[in-house]
């Protein structure tokens, strides 16, 4: 009896995931209809479905290229949830720097910025600065961060560029695609 149990039970999983193997995306139909890889706010995708290039075994990171609607350069970034209701990641005081340095985005030509501490399409940016918030001895409550967001929808466009480690020169070479119209296709 328990036999047949088990064997059941691993028929249907093994079917299970042939099935889900089998499917394309809805993110993926609108990619190649579209031929891009630039994403609009208002697409829902998964973060899997909206990364292009690079080797996606490789564990370099995400290049996210932005432009937002005030400069929030200096500001913190946190991570929400779909519905913007909630944060779901927000850093450690002692997150925001990268040896002596803060992980502020590097400016790239035409208002374009390069992002350098993780940002994402859901990404709010907080009131606090980055100098104000690293002297925190720890992250504010979960309450105080909510009421410090500043915007909820920041972006006016967010591309994704490949991994990291698709780059050697990663500034000039963005700033060229930016210039030869890349991110406008």
């Amino acid at each position: 009896m328990m036999r047949r149990i088990f064997l059941n039970t691993g028929c249907a999983l093994l079917t299970c995931l042939a099935l889900a193997g089998c499917r394309t995306s809805r993110a993926e139909k609108e990619m190649e209809k579209k031929g891009t890889d630039i994403l609009e706010m208002s697409e829902i995708m998964t973060q899997e479905e909206r990364i292009r290039g690079g080797n996606p075994s490789s564990t370099s990171p995400v290049v996210y290229v932005y432009k937002m609607k005030a400069d929030y350069s200096q500001r913190v970034p946190v991570l929400m949830n779909e519905e913007r209701t909630r944060i779901v990641s927000y850093p450690a005081p002692v997150d925001l720097k990268q040896g002596s340095e803060f992980r502020l985005p590097t400016p790239l030509i035409e208002g374009y910025w390069l992002d350098n501490k993780g940002i994402s399409f859901n990404t709010a940016f907080l009131s606090y600065t980055y100098e104000e918030y690293a002297a925190l001895k720890e992250a504010p409550s979960m309450d105080e961060l909510m009421n410090s967001i500043l915007d909820k929808y920041p972006f006016e466009e967010i591309h994704v560029c490949g991994r990291r480690a698709d780059y050697k020169d990663i500034v000039s070479e963005l700033n060229k695609k930016i210039k030869d119209g890349f991110l406008r296709k």
